[in-house]
Parts: C-alpha cells; structure tokens; sequence
C-alpha cells in the first residue's frame, strides 16, 4: 500500500510517496482532495477546470526464472 509523509524543507512542502512493486496510484493536482496528495474524485465536482489526476505505477519485478 502507498505510504506518504510530507516535510518543509527549505522553507517549501515536499511529499514522499513508496509505492510497492506493481501498485498503481492516483495523484491529485486539482489541489481539492480531502485525501491529498492522493486523487479522490473530487476534480470531477469542478467541471469548468481540466485537471485529472497524475497516474503513477511502480513497474511489477519481473517473474524469476526457474533453474531445475
């Protein structure tokens, strides 16, 4: 599962997201998501803008070879 924490550093907001192999995530940029930084649908409310969220997936590992 996706885990964030968000720090200042250098006097601006910096988030720092871990996703596990293969997981896929939805990022905000309309800046209105109760669960931000992560997209929750909320953009859609806002019909006059034309912000969708930012997919983002951590590629699967590739499946081990079997050495018999």
């Amino acid at each position: 599962m996706a885990t964030h924490e968000t720090e200042i550093r250098n006097g601006q907001k910096r988030t720092m997201i871990k996703l596990e192999p293969g997981e896929r995530i939805a990022l905000c940029r309309c800046f209105n998501s109760k669960n931000f930084p992560f997209c929750d649908g909320t953009h859609k409310e806002y019909p006059n803008q034309d912000h969708g969220p930012v997919i983002v997936e951590a590629p699967a590992p590739p499946p081990e070879e079997r050495v018999d």
